[in-house]
Order: structure tokens, then C-alpha cells, then sequence
């Protein structure tokens, strides 16, 4: 039986990501980001094949960003082309997923071009805040040797304004449940740590 091609983008994924097997951008947190952005992407009619592809590989430039300087959504994109070629993605499936990937992550500034590039945004900023988001935090913040104060400032910083970013009404409705879930950690984390 011939395999599909998403199971060759998990493999290329798994591979590119061996390194990463601590912190916040691990295999599994692809995974995450893959199945909220199909369940998104399906209740608004969105490109599945493209989106699909684009949340299998919209990290696996992570390993190489620190030691490049190159923002991982740009390494992602071109680490990518030649796996989506040899899976059977066509060359604008390629540039629609490229884009998608590029245009996903909120701190550069860019704005998603398109229906898959919001439903990607919002999956990869949902798996950042509530209960597994503050699991993925701590789990960096102990990675890199920040500690509690380094979790707070990252939350105060970047966490508890993601829910405020998102393009998509299914992940408004679900960022709100997770936003408030991080409040209240954070909230009772400061408190509990006063004593």
C-alpha cells in the first residue's frame, strides 16, 4: 500500500527535529498544532492538503534558527520545498504551504494571506496558552535556565496577549477558554510564590 503524503512530511518532521527532544518545540507540539488546525481548518472550508503540510512542517526550521539567525518560519519554508516536491505537492501547493508557513508566526509582524495561513497562525498560538501551553513554557523556561521569573515575563510578555491575535472564530472561542486557564495560573503562581 502506497503511503500518503502527509506520513512522508511526518517522517522529514520527525527527522528535523530529532535534536529538539526538550523545551517548547518538540515533535509533539506539532502534532498538537497539526489536529487543531485540521479541526479549524475543516469548519471553514480551508485547503486541507495545503494546511496539512504547512502545520506538519511549520517548525522544522527551529533547530537551525539560533545557529543561522534566520527566523525558523523562512528555514521552515525552504527546508520544505524539496520534501513537498518529492510527496506529490504540486509548485503553487508548494507556495500556498511555503506562504502559510512563512506568514504564521505573530512575532514578526506579518499578516496570513490566506484561509490556511490564519488557521495556522491560530492552531500554533492556541497550543501556547492554556494547560499545555503552560506546561510548553515551563518546559522552555527549564531548558534555558529561566526559572519561575523567566515563565512570568514570558506569559506577562508574549502568552496572555495571544488570545487577543487570533483570525479565526473557532480560535477565538477556544483561545478565551485557554487564555482564561493561563490567567488564573499565573495569577495563583504569583500569589503562591509570595509565601
Amino acid at each position: 500500500m502506497k503511503s500518503c503524503p502527509e506520513e512522508k512530511l511526518e517522517k522529514f518532521v520527525k527527522q528535523s527535529l530529532a535534536v529538539n527532544a526538550a523545551g517548547a518545540h518538540t515533535y509533539d507540539h506539532i502534532m498538537r498544532v497539526y489536529l487543531l488546525a485540521k479541526m479549524i481548518g475543516t469548519g471553514i472550508g480551508a485547503d486541507m492538503r495545503v494546511l496539512g503540510a504547512a502545520a506538519l512542517l511549520h517548525d522544522v526550521g527551529r533547530p537551525r534558527e539560533t545557529e543561522t539567525g534566520v527566523s525558523h518560519s523562512i528555514l521552515s519554508g525552504e527546508m520544505s520545498r524539496e520534501v513537498l516536491i518529492a510527496a506529490g505537492y504540486t509548485q503553487d501547493e508548494v507556495k500556498q504551504i511555503d506562504d502559510a508557513i512563512r506568514t504564521h508566526r505573530f512575532s514578526e509582524g506579518l499578516t496570513p494571506t490566506s484561509k490556511e495561513g490564519e488557521v495556522l497562525s491560530d492552531a500554533d498560538k492556541l497550543d501556547a496558552i492554556g494547560a499545555i501551553g503552560v506546561f510548553r513554557a515551563v518546559s522552555q523556561a527549564a531548558a534555558e535556565d529561566r526559572g519561575m521569573e523567566g515563565f512570568l515575563r514570558h506569559a506577562d510578555e508574549k502568552l496572555l496577549k495571544l488570545h487577543r491575535l487570533m483570525y479565526t472564530k473557532s480560535g477565538k472561542a477556544l483561545a478565551k477558554r485557554r487564555n482564561a486557564f493561563l490567567q488564573e495560573f499565573v495569577n495563583r503562581l504569583r500569589e503562591e510564590s509570595r509565601y
